[in-house]
């Protein structure tokens, strides 16, 4: 629900707005980047030990008695995990490209805004294909403390890197150069 209300709000001011290609560009990438750090967030809860909170509920069990083992349910985590987080950013990068279609009035715009919405599309699937197997794989590194160790591996570096005011390779400066650049493509 979070996301949609990014969505729609970056989408207001998109159609309220006076619009440029530069400017669209910044606020679909603005929206992007802000629905990035809630699926960040929901990548938290994929870090918990979910396979107890399973075998505790009954699921591992039935799985067990469908013919899939343990490794086939973690798959199924996983996927659903990248599935949850990727819509987290598509769908309000969607939106916001909606918006900036109603906005803009000629045809060059209009392609703009259906780029804009073409390139939510992978990389939504960048960030949930990699945030999930993350948590999912803190989650076995370190049973019961795998929120913790995701942190530090995500925002450890970047925090650093903000604290030191230079360039530390990190997950969320990924996510910021990838969306840089897709921002400057269209100046």
């Amino acid at each position: 629900m979070y996301g949609i209300g990014i969505g729609i709000s970056y989408a207001a001011v998109a159609v309220f707005a006076p619009s440029t290609m530069a400017g669209a560009a910044k606020l679909w990438v603005r929206c992007v980047a802000t629905a990035s750090w809630v699926a960040g967030v929901g990548a938290l809860s994929l870090a918990r030990d979910l396979a107890a909170r399973d075998a505790a509920s009954g699921l591992s069990g039935l799985s067990r008695l469908r013919g899939f083992g343990e490794a086939e349910l973690e798959r199924a985590r996983t996927v659903a995990g990248a599935l949850r987080l990727g819509s987290a950013v598509l769908i309000p990068g969607v939106i916001a490209s909606l918006g900036l279609l109603v906005s803009f009035h000629t045809l060059r715009g209009a392609l703009v805004a259906l780029s804009l919405a073409v390139l939510t599309l992978p990389y939504a699937a960048i960030v949930g294909g990699s945030l999930a197997p993350l948590a999912r794989a803190c989650s076995r590194w370190l049973p019961g403390r795998g929120r913790l160790l995701l942190l530090a591996i995500t925002l450890g570096p970047w925090l650093l890197g903000s604290g030191l005011h230079a360039p530390v390779p990190s997950i969320p400066a990924a996510f910021g150069f990838l969306l840089e650049h897709i921002a400057r493509s269209y100046r």
